[in-house]
């Protein structure tokens, strides 16, 4: 596509690789953040090894390790014994099979890497405190309306920004969501902290009648996040912020293995939230004649595959391809639309079905008999690879 001038809305991880990728294929970009710097939540994702080709090939896997946990399994356990129903090792031979190790960060700190990555790049600007409501679009040229009243000009608009976008919203209006029956909670415990039976270097999964607990290892392990799944109704806040109390998420995991009371009881003070869990079904397309959609804006997925981040950074990395190979944007998002439409909703229902089967089987036992945490394959999601596929 030659030097163009690109806005991408959004400072997350999805609009950060974004703008990297691209102006590592020649592009000018500014990258527009509503909030005052760029930082994440504390919480926790894995970067499994489709997602580290990318980052590798963008030169940040030493820096990405530098930071991050490595969990060298992932196991289900019933939720009272501890015993483990099913596990994968992250070994050698994994590595092998699918060409990348897999990592488990801290949000933040994989930011951080790319924040520092984007900020050494002289073709990417970030402007902060700017919050995109709208995109104007004029005879191949768009227009960036910001809520505060200024505008920008861009021959692209890249809209990264998340689950709730405002861009998407101007495409498609409000798009309906399906409650999962789960509540999500979260929270952190330092590992300082915590009794040596409580700190396993594993992606655990222990999983029981109606719920399931997820804890890994990030910051080079010194901090153990943890996921909780619970069925409930009567809650609808989709927002990632608000706190709940630790000691009302314990009383609900009575007679669950003493890990994963210990990890809830030794919760950093306030640092305990929840979200609803909301399904949504794939978009009929994803970009107009000057802006295309990225990340959650495009696909927002549940978590029980923790691929969303990863879809994003696959994103990234196609688009910047697609943009680079053609003059003509219209061109370059069909092709980019063809490469991950397919791929990301396979991704969003295999992650649907997935948050089924942790409470499937044996749902309402409360004895040694449940055997709920069936896991797919995901060989077919690890193994892909959009470098070799997109150079």
């Amino acid at each position: 596509m030659g030097t163009t001038k690109i806005a991408v809305i959004g400072g997350g991880i999805g609009g950060l690789t974004a703008a990297l990728a691209l102006a590592r294929r020649g592009s000018q970009v500014t990258v527009y953040e509503q909030a005052r710097e760029l930082g994440e939540i504390g919480a926790g994702l894995h970067l499994s090894p489709n997602g580290l080709k990318v980052l590798r090939a963008l030169g940040l896997e030493p820096a990405v390790a530098a930071v991050a946990g490595r969990p060298r399994s992932i196991v289900t356990r019933h939720f009272a014994s501890g015993a483990p129903n099913f596990e994968n090792a992250f070994d050698d031979a994994f590595e092998a099979r699918y060409g990348a190790p897999f990592y488990s960060l801290h949000r933040a700190d994989l930011l951080a890497v790319l924040a520092d990555a984007v900020t050494a790049e002289p073709e990417v600007e970030v402007t902060l405190n700017a919050r995109a409501v709208r995109v104007d679009e004029d005879h191949g040229r768009a227009t960036v309306v910001f809520e505060d009243g200024n505008r920008a000009a861009a021959d692209v608009v890249v809209a990264a920004d998340g689950i709730h976008s405002r861009v998407r919203a101007t495409m498609h209006g409000g798009i309906e969501t399906k409650y999962t029956g789960h509540v999500a909670y979260r929270g952190m415990a330092v590992t300082a902290d915590l009794p040596a039976a409580l700190v396993e270097p594993t992606f655990n999964i222990w999983v029981g009648p109606g719920r399931h607990f997820v804890a890994y290892p990030v910051r080079r392990g010194e901090l153990i996040n943890y996921v909780a799944l619970v069925e409930e109704e009567g809650w609808s806040d989709e927002s990632w912020t608000t706190r709940a109390d630790s000691q009302v998420l314990a009383a609900g995991f009575e007679g669950w293995h003493d890990t994963v009371r210990g990890l809830v009881a030794r919760t950093q003070r306030g640092q305990c939230y929840k979200w609803a869990l909301l399904g949504r079904d794939p978009l009929p397309y994803w970009s107009t004649e000057c802006a295309t959609l990225l990340g959650d804006a495009a696909h927002p997925m549940v978590p029980y595959l923790a691929q969303g981040a990863v879809m994003a950074i696959e994103d990234a990395w196609v688009l910047a391809a697609c943009l680079h190979s053609t003059p003509d944007p219209v061109t370059a998002f069909a092709a980019y639309e063809r490469a991950r439409r397919e791929r990301t909703g396979a991704v969003q229902a295999a992650a649907w079905k997935q948050g089924q089967l942790n409470h499937a089987v044996g749902r309402g036992h409360e004895g040694d008999g449940f055997q709920g945490g069936q896991f797919s394959d995901p060989g077919w999601i690890y193994g892909h690879d959009v470098v070799a596929a997109f150079p």
